[in-house]
């Protein structure tokens, strides 16, 4: 079955920004708490100084909403989207929580279309935007399979991922299922790669939509029913490598060295291709690399003595386990369950998690100590 589109490039590079916007606006609405209003997580601000007393917060939250509806029908985009990208930058000035993996792919999308002027009489211009927002997509399934290149993504992450089968299938027939999760970081590889690559599309494009279709029916209400900011997601990612790569999309008087002259290009190569690289040996931003449910990112819990704990608010004690007598405090589930989003996992919003703990209890490191478990290096060198 053959995946395949009939519309111009100038028209796809419109409705990339119209379901760019729809999932930015979805997304965000589905993590609301995250966003602005009353919350007990501590906000992660870039500095110190930057905060907002909720609910004044909210007309940032308005703003967005207006300027996103407003980009669905418009022929002068670069206005609105040049006020997005300021809005967007704040909004992680003033939370790192909110820089998640979707949101950074869709600011990247609409900042590679900031600088396209949206003219139709220069196929070098646009056919060139066109490939840039390409690359922007397929690095995110070339980067997510490297990612999942770890010891625990099949025996932890992707066993819990396909739990919801073991209602219809046999332990035995589960056992099987559960080692198809070898094959799952190359399929992913093989997705981003075969993308860029015209004579493969044709396997490439179908491999996306059942990959995300898989993923909406184990991640839905009917599956695990987790982290559901993403579901959007995940339909819009259908969506782009759709109207990026299917059907055909190559002008006949394009030339390729017209990309050169475009410096958005250099910083997609960047953010896209070369930082993450980094970050397989953990010197760049995991969430900035697509490490998406690879079961290798940053982790910490944060362990209390029984003064600390007593001194918590009721609320924050239901996201506190006890284990081998110990007070225990999981960041992850406290964020994920209140902000409705994961929390971003780097070691300095860990650490800003345990010393608001400390604030809160009236404690010291005596009484809240945090654990910090750093991720797994890919392709790490071995002596």
């Amino acid at each position: 079955m053959r995946f395949s589109l009939n519309l111009t490039i100038y028209n796809r590079l419109k409705l990339v920004r119209v379901i760019t916007a729809i999932g930015m606006l979805f997304s965000m609405l589905c993590s609301l708490n995250l966003w602005g209003g009353q919350r007990w997580i501590p906000t992660c601000p870039m500095f110190d100084v930057l905060y907002i007393q909720p609910p004044y917060d909210y007309v940032f939250i308005i703003a967005e909403v207006i300027l996103l509806i407003m980009l669905l029908n418009t022929n002068h985009p670069r206005f609105l989207m040049f006020l997005i990208l300021l809005l967007n930058i704040t909004f992680v000035l003033f939370d790192q929580n909110r820089l998640q993996p979707w949101f950074y792919l869709y600011n990247c999308i609409f900042l590679v279309l900031l600088f396209y002027n949206w003219r139709i009489d220069n196929i070098n211009t646009y056919h060139s935007f066109f490939i840039i927002l390409q690359l922007c997509v397929s690095a995110v399934y070339v980067y997510s399979g490297l990612q999942k290149l770890n010891p625990h993504f099949v025996s932890e992450t992707f066993t819990w991922f396909i739990s919801p089968l073991s209602a219809f299938v046999s332990p035995r027939q589960m056992a099987v299922l559960i080692k198809t999760g070898y094959v799952i970081p190359y399929i992913e590889i093989f997705i981003g790669i075969g993308l860029l690559i015209k004579q493969l599309r044709f396997l490439a494009v179908p491999f996306v939509i059942i990959t995300h279709m898989l993923i909406l029916i184990l991640m839905g209400p009917f599956g695990n029913n987790y982290n559901s900011v993403v579901w959007p997601w995940n339909i819009v990612m259908i969506g782009l490598v759709l109207l990026l790569f299917s059907g055909n999309t190559m002008e006949r008087y394009y030339s390729f060295t017209h990309l050169f002259k475009i410096p958005v290009f250099y910083a997609v190569l960047a953010l896209f291709w070369i930082l993450p690289m980094l970050n397989l040996r953990n010197y760049w931003e995991t969430y900035l690399s697509f490490s998406l449910y690879s079961g290798n990112n940053h982790n910490a819990k944060i362990i209390l003595t029984n003064k600390a704990y007593d001194k918590l608010p009721f609320y924050i004690r239901s996201f506190v386990y006890d284990e081998s007598e110990l007070h225990i405090l999981y960041p992850k589930i406290w964020c994920l369950t209140e902000l409705k989003s994961p929390m971003y996992p780097e070691r300095r919003i860990y650490d800003r998690v345990t010393n608001y703990v400390k604030v809160l209890t009236n404690s010291d490191e005596q009484d809240v100590k945090l654990v910090y478990i750093e991720k797994v290096k890919i392709f790490e060198d071995h002596h």
